[in-house]
């Protein structure tokens, strides 16, 4: 029989405050305290950079771009990458099934794969390169981390993110790397509450969790709502 996870909505969060978050979540999950749990948000406009990625990975901004983006150490793999409002995160802290990290990036993919197929979006995989592709234009970005076989960090699917903001970074490393997202492909987007209900629906077909209904819990209030005592496992 598979494990019931709650799903938690975290609505718009700050990055390194969720990371830290995710740290703490994933202890109590290797410590047995937490079946696992899969966290549902977007990001205020930030560049991360993985254990691969540098200042190399960022490009200068130009006179017209006002805005400065943030940029943060990430504990996941990878490279640099984006995140902003519009772009729907998730973050599955699970142990990791059958202890196989290649076969679970695979299952990633597959639920972002089906999600997007549900909106009429054909994407594809691209072998040696962990994320999902229209074409030749990225759509879904996957990046984990992994302690004593506990997994953390996910994927980023871009929904009607402002495409303009990735001309900050060298995306994954890749040079002539162009993005793209739902509203680009479709010229229409359903509400980010569909999406999220969508990609819970796909992640329950293609992972051995049984999700709840997504809740919106602040992250302050995530460990209460979880039952675990901040003193255990959220220090």
């Amino acid at each position: 029989m598979t494990d019931r996870i709650r799903v938690i909505d975290l609505g718009l969060a700050d990055y390194e405050r969720v990371q830290t978050l995710q740290g703490r979540l994933r202890r109590a999950v290797v410590d047995g305290r937490l079946p696992g749990v899969l966290l549902l948000l977007e990001h205020p406009p930030v560049v991360t950079l993985g254990s691969r990625g540098g200042s190399e990975d960022l490009r200068p901004r130009s006179p017209e771009e006002s805005m400065e983006l943030p940029v943060c150490r990430a504990e996941r793999g990878g490279r640099a990458t984006l995140h902003a409002p519009g772009q729907l995160v998730s973050y599955p802290i699970v142990p990791l099934p059958r202890r196989d990290l290649r076969a679970y990036v695979a299952a990633l993919e597959e639920v972002l794969i089906r999600l997007l197929a549900d909106l009429g979006i054909d994407a594809h995989r691209s072998v040696g390169r962990p994320g999902l592709y229209v074409e030749d234009r990225k759509i879904a970005s996957i990046g984990l981390r992994c302690e004593r076989w506990v997994a953390s960090h996910g994927t980023s699917l871009n929904v009607d993110v402002d495409l303009e903001l990735f001309g900050r970074i060298v995306s994954c490393g890749e040079e002539h790397l162009r993005q793209t997202s739902i509203l680009a492909e479709r010229g229409r987007i359903p509400s980010m509450t569909a999406v999220k209900a969508g990609y819970v629906d796909a992640f329950a077909h293609v992972l051995p969790w049984r999700p709840d209904v997504p809740v919106s819990v602040t992250p302050d209030d995530v460990a209460a709502y979880l039952g675990l005592s901040e003193a255990s496992a959220l220090p």
